[in-house]
């Protein structure tokens, strides 16, 4: 379907195209594992913040707490992470297992291999590049900017 100007001009809307692309192709290699990018995130996120709940996982991804709770029970019945006590006896302190450890450098590794594959045609530059614009597109995490 032919895109005019008005949709190539559009930032978001390139974004949108190149992330679609991106995540079709990193779905289809965690496939294997019968994970998704959302799942393998949380496992990182998990995993570099050994001990937090499910609501700051929640919030970390985006998603609300019925969601979190549902990726997080998955993540449990695949044996990759456990429930433990928090802080309070409302909460649970979520762990990555062994088995997650390992998972996780099998899907990173893959998700790597995607990674250079679909970028295959910027160079080393244009990568670096490119993750710089998008960290300055991301959340901010300081004062204003003008």
């Amino acid at each position: 379907m032919k895109q005019g100007g008005d949709l190539l001009s559009l930032v978001g809307y390139q974004l949108q195209q190149a992330n679609l692309r991106l995540e079709t192709d990193a779905r289809a290699v965690l496939a294997d594992f019968d994970l998704t990018p959302a799942k393998l995130t949380a496992l990182i996120l998990i995993r570099d913040n050994p001990g937090c709940d499910q609501t700051t996982l929640g919030r970390a991804l985006s998603i609300n707490r019925s969601s979190a709770m549902k990726l997080v029970n998955i993540l449990v019945e695949k044996r990759l992470i456990e429930r433990q006590p928090g802080r309070d006896l409302r909460t649970n302190a979520l762990v990555l297992l062994p088995e997650g450890q390992r998972q996780v450098d099998a899907m990173l590794a893959a998700v790597h291999r995607s990674d250079t594959r679909m970028t295959a045609r910027l160079s080393r530059e244009d990568i670096q590049t490119l993750h710089n614009l998008l960290t300055r597109l991301g959340p901010a995490t300081g004062a204003a900017e003008d």
